[in-house]
């Protein structure tokens, strides 16, 4: 059975690969995204896909991307790690990223690649003409740092704000400033059954249909009829109707029929807002690329997030404040750690606050 399943995603890669060669971009590049979540496909067949889904653009940095996460499944093929070093040593030329810096912008584009992501190449959208860009958070996961690509000529840096793992949304910082905002489809006028086109970097279109809201979804989220099967990257594909008008972002999210979700502009445009009040009020926080929230912990001297309890940075210039980590963290009367002193309470033995062994977790063991 799992000869069989290997043999068919062969199959489809032997397919991809030949609509490539006929000039098929479009249809191969779906393909070849899709046979990349494909469970059935060995090493050496993902591989050659990620090396075929290099070729689908003249953009430099894809190119990389793609042939180095090539590399990642078949390391000892010297026809790749020769094709990237010779990418990697080229002169610059327009498809080189240009010095990081300010970038004006007369032309809002439809549609920007984002990459560094730990799930591939994803796609995005500007929300506001300070330069935000939105995109998914299923395909940028625990990223900081991202490549923000305009058009084969222009890369920019950027740097997720803030992530929404249950909308699959992430917010992204960029040094684009826009002539002005997109224009969003007002909430009220986005119709059921109404016909829009999704976008992918790189030129890929999909086209569908909005279908009737219902449950606790309406108002955030559009249902569309794309499977996520057809989705030409990782998510944040802008979805456009028939007058030009931005709805939405097409998500990794589903309804009850498997299709593709897409969350509403008005709630991304929410979304931002509020993390520009959060940013206000509490200007000393600091990202957390574990859970995609804020937290506080750094600025007392704490080393782990507040919210979900990962290992933060550590910061030695700042000195622990106990009484306000102890606030911050809710913790107990319990016992004092021998260690550090806190009062967060212990979990299988383990300080909570550093991790450390309790001195009677031993003995009470025995």
């Amino acid at each position: 059975m799992n000869a069989a399943n290997a043999m068919t995603a062969q199959d489809k890669l032997r397919q991809a690969i030949e609509l490539m060669q006929d000039g098929e971009t479009a249809t191969a590049v779906v393909m070849l995204n899709r046979l990349l979540e494909d469970a059935d496909l060995d090493d050496k067949g993902r591989a050659a896909a990620y090396v075929w889904l290099a070729e689908s653009h003249e953009d430099t940095a894809f190119k990389i991307h793609c042939l180095e996460r090539a590399l990642e499944h078949e390391p000892d093929n010297r026809q790749i790690r020769q094709g990237l070093e010779q990418l990697r040593i080229a002169p610059a030329g327009p498809s080189r990223p240009p010095a990081p810096g300010h970038a004006d912008l007369d032309e809002m584009p439809r549609v920007i690649g984002v990459l560094g992501g730990l799930n591939g190449l994803a796609s995005g959208v500007f929300v506001n003409s300070a330069g935000l860009a939105a995109s998914t958070s299923y395909a940028l996961g625990g990223a900081e740092k991202l490549t923000v690509t305009l058009n084969e000529a222009r890369h920019l840096p950027g740097r997720i704000i803030r992530r929404f793992p249950a909308q699959d949304l992430a917010l992204i910082k960029t040094p684009v400033k826009l002539a002005r905002a997109p224009v969003t489809a007002p909430p009220a006028l986005v119709a059921d059954h109404a016909s829009f086109v999704a976008l992918g970097y790189g030129g890929v279109k999909l086209r569908g249909a909005l279908q009737r809201a219902h449950g606790g979804r309406a108002g955030n989220w559009l249902r569309t009829t794309i499977p996520p099967a057809q989705m030409p990257d990782a998510g944040g594909n802008p979805l456009y109707d028939d007058n030009g008008q931005l709805l939405g972002i097409l998500t990794r999210n589903v309804d009850a029929a498997g299709y593709a979700l897409a969350i509403t502009m008005s709630r991304v445009l929410a979304l931002a807002e509020g993390e520009r009040r959060d940013r206000q009020l509490m200007p000393n926080t600091a990202y957390c690329r574990h859970c995609g929230g804020r937290t506080r912990a750094r600025l007392f001297g704490g080393r782990h997030c507040e919210s979900c309890g990962a290992a933060l940075p550590i910061d030695k210039a700042t000195a622990p404040q106990s009484d306000k980590l102890a606030a911050l963290y809710g913790e107990d009367a319990g016992r004092p750690c021998a260690h550090c002193g806190a009062r967060a309470g212990h979990y299988d033995g383990r300080c909570l606050r550093c991790g450390h062994a309790h001195a009677g977790a031993a003995l009470a063991r025995m």
